[in-house]
């Protein structure tokens, strides 16, 4: 009875060395194999600097016209964009969806105090590129006839023509690796009381890089 007891303790602690030897068995120096060991790699982050396409917008869409400002409802990654304001030289009008006023000269020139203004930052490391507005420019009947856009990157010097009877793209070559204005003037005004807002959204295009 002893002798059967002995070798059934035997044959238990024979199959326990085996399995700790299946489960690490030792290499060709004799060592025993460390367990796998799974590494996880993180993604590389995206470049900040490398986007094209919609840089900011600003939706008036619910905005009465009286407004002071309206801020930028989308940015690109790291794009900051100031809040898109009228000049305390125009008198503010009601206007459903826009940003609206009165007073613009009725001379056929601009006057640098009169516009609507906005602003784009870039990110920080990175420069942009500007290559073109979607805007929607509407004046009224004895409103300004001529509007354009320029920036400050040569002190408003370069004036591109924006339509002042529809949604139009105005091409622009503007690059920047700090904050940069725009500004929308009107002139050609046949009546101090004749209007000009932008309204329902005002897109500008361009990359990061």
């Amino acid at each position: 009875m002893r002798l059967v007891l002995a070798l059934g303790l035997l044959a238990s602690a024979c199959a326990v060395a085996s399995h700790g030897e299946a489960a690490d068995a030792p290499g060709s120096d004799g060592t025993p194999h460390d367990a796998a060991v799974t590494v996880a790699h993180d993604a590389p982050a995206a470049n900040p600097c490398a986007f094209t396409g919609a840089l900011a917008t600003w939706d008036l869409t619910g905005q009465p016209g009286t407004q002071a400002t309206t801020a930028a409802t989308a940015m690109a990654s790291g794009v900051t964009a100031g809040a898109l304001t009228r000049t305390a030289t125009l008198t503010a009008v009601a206007a459903a969806n826009a940003i609206n006023g009165s007073s613009w000269p009725t001379a056929a020139q601009a006057d640098t105090t009169k516009y609507f203004a906005f602003s784009l930052t870039p990110p920080l490391g990175c420069a942009i590129s500007i290559t073109s507005l979607a805007i929607d420019v509407k004046s009224s009947a004895t409103g300004p006839a001529t509007a354009v856009v320029a920036t400050d990157a040569d002190g408003y010097a370069t004036r591109t023509p924006v339509s002042t009877t529809a949604a139009s793209t105005p091409t622009l070559a503007v690059d920047a690796t700090t904050a940069r204005q725009l500004r929308v003037y009107g002139y050609s005004a046949t009546g101090a009381s004749g209007t000009m807002r932008i309204q329902n959204t005002l897109t500008i295009t361009g990359s990061v890089h």
